[in-house]
């Protein structure tokens, strides 16, 4: 096959470009000319040391320059790249089960990992048995440099499971490119831009928006680990300011939780004398986006010379590689304020006047369809929907993944007659997508739609911490149920839930449970598992017990 265009910086890297990890007490840099000599070595490494061509090798690394030398190193060794979820204190066996699930589900016998977790993955994948080698980057990249012919593929990306197990999604070289191809042109990305990010470099948008996308264009990237953005987010915004570094990042993505950390922990005299002018797109994706967040962030930034301009909504899935919509950069993002109760699919959206309220609910645009990608809204028939009507979005186009393992489960987001349906239900108005939700999160109470997101967004403008709080909807014994789901918060945050709920979920029988810091189980990218906590709380019974005046009568 021809050469992809995401690998095209190995033939041509510059010397003046490069990897930045800036950490708590570590700072190191490379330029692209030593990673791509690094990359071509380990891929020489790998040959050598027998890895077939077109073998999947799953990858476990910090974020770091070494994690981009060995993901393209496997792919210039014509394999295929996995990249595994480097283990946090907090991970614990969850971790290593998932870690030996992956190289299972790829059927790996060899697995890549650096120095600092070789002692961790011999010891999680010691019940894998004895077939599975343990190989160091560090020693391969000391080794001679070689290549080999791609294969079609080119990475495996497994899903975050907020809505189920994750499932491993087979990306094609040629969906790698289109995505990258059309998430440049949408940012209208540069020779002289700059990235940054926090984000983990497993996820999706971690891995595709913030380190395929800048390395295959030979653009400058500082990079954190997670952990130093969630203890320390005013070294992240350092990265920005123009009077404190040198070459300033111009490009950045964040889920929305990104921004309510910042919010929640700077404020301006933090930011006295800083200059975020530079600053050209804040991606914002992966989850639901608060309007009053945005409003939130941008008064904070926008002091500091950052544009309300800058801040640009996105919709995307591992399914689509990455993206898939996305508000056009150097455009003010749009949001509409709509009745909650014409939410359901099929239904009209009725457009509401005046501030938000209980009866509605404000929607931030996620965009429009990028390049190469055709988005439509369709009913439960699959057929597509007039603008204004609520349904499911459908996906197609060139970034399409090419499926699932053999493995991945029929549930959720599924690929049919050549479109991606998303489970995903949003509206368009203008050409712009509306996302409010996921079908597997929502409940009908009274023909309407309950979307889990939605009631947590309420929880969140009533004073609750969003970190702390997951909301689970579904039905047991015939009826509708929401619960929400308070993480190590006192009985005045339950009062508080109980009243948010009453108003949002009438005629669903409603539970506040308080646990403590930690039960909520979470992706390895931070999301609440909704249906796996779901199915705790049946197990637990709280779904059997009503509380006084817990529903407003027949559902």
């Amino acid at each position: 096959m021809s050469r992809p265009r995401t690998l095209n910086w190995l033939d041509a890297p510059r010397d003046d470009s490069g990897v930045e990890m800036f950490d708590e007490g570590a700072h190191t840099y490379r330029p692209y000319t030593e990673l791509a000599d690094a990359a071509l070595r380990i891929s020489g490494g790998l040959i050598a040391r027998g890895v077939p061509r077109g073998a999947v090798v799953p990858l476990l690394s910090s974020t770091g320059p070494d994690l981009v030398a060995a993901f393209y190193g496997v792919q210039a060794a014509g394999c295929v790249v996995s990249v595994l979820a480097p283990p946090t204190r907090m991970s614990g066996e969850a971790a290593r089960a998932h870690a030996r699930a992956v190289v299972a589900a790829v059927d790996a016998d060899t697995v890549l990992v650096d120095a600092a977790h070789h002692d961790y993955a011999v010891d999680a994948l010691a019940e894998s048995g004895p077939g599975v080698r343990v190989l160091l980057l560090e020693e391969l990249a000391a080794g001679d440099p070689g290549r080999r012919d791609l294969v079609e593929q080119a990475l495996v990306q497994f899903t975050s499971g907020s809505s189920g197990r994750p499932r491993g999604v087979r990306i094609s070289h040629a969906a790698l490119d289109a995505n990258t191809l059309a998430i440049r042109r949408w940012e209208r990305a540069g020779r002289d831009d700059s990235w940054c990010s926090w984000l983990p470099m497993h996820h999706d948008m971690g891995l595709i928006g913030c380190l395929v996308v800048p390395v295959s264009g030979n653009n400058r990237l500082a990079v954190c680990r997670p952990e130093t953005f969630l203890r320390h987010p005013l070294s992240y915004l350092t990265r920005f300011d123009a009077n404190r570094v040198a070459r300033p990042a111009t490009i950045t993505a964040t889920p929305a939780f990104g921004l309510q950390r910042i919010v929640d922990k700077v404020g301006h005299a933090h930011l006295e004398g800083a200059d975020f002018s530079r600053t050209r797109a804040v991606i914002v994706g992966a989850e639901r986006i608060d309007p009053a967040l945005v409003t939130r962030f941008t008064e904070l930034m926008r002091p500091h010379g950052l544009s309300p301009h800058t801040l640009t909504p996105a919709y995307g899935l591992a399914e689509s590689t990455l993206a898939v919509t996305g508000v056009p950069v150097e455009e003010v993002p749009r949001a509409v304020l709509v009745h909650r109760d014409e939410l359901r699919v099929g239904a009209e959206v009725s457009l509401a006047d005046g501030a938000t309220d209980r009866a509605t609910v404000q929607v931030m645009s996620c965009g429009r369809a990028l390049d190469g990608l055709t988005v439509q809204v369709v009913g439960e028939d699959g057929e597509p929907l007039p603008e204004g009507h609520v349904g499911e979005l459908a996906v197609s186009g060139s970034s399409l993944a090419d499926g699932y393992l053999a493995d991945g489960s029929a549930e959720g987001t599924s690929f049919v007659d050549e479109r991606l349906l998303t489970r995903d239900v949003a509206f368009r108005l203008a050409g712009e997508f509306y996302v409010l939700g996921r079908l597997g999160d929502s409940v009908k109470v009274h023909a309407r739609s309950l979307f889990a997101e939605d009631v947590e967004l309420m929880l969140g403008r009533a004073g609750l911490n969003l970190s702390r709080v997951c909301v689970v909807l579904g039905e047991a014994d015939g009826r509708p149920h929401a619960v929400a789901v308070l993480e190590g918060l006192d009985t005045r945050a339950a009062e508080v839930a109980e009243d948010v709920l009453a108003t949002a979920c009438p005629g669903a029988r409603r539970h506040v449970a308080l646990v403590p810091r930690g039960a909520i189980p979470r992706t390895s990218s931070g999301k609440s598992r909704r249906r796996q906590l779901w199915q705790h709380l049946s197990r637990e019974h709280v779904l059997d017990a009503v509380p006084a005046a817990a529903t407003d009568g027949p559902a």
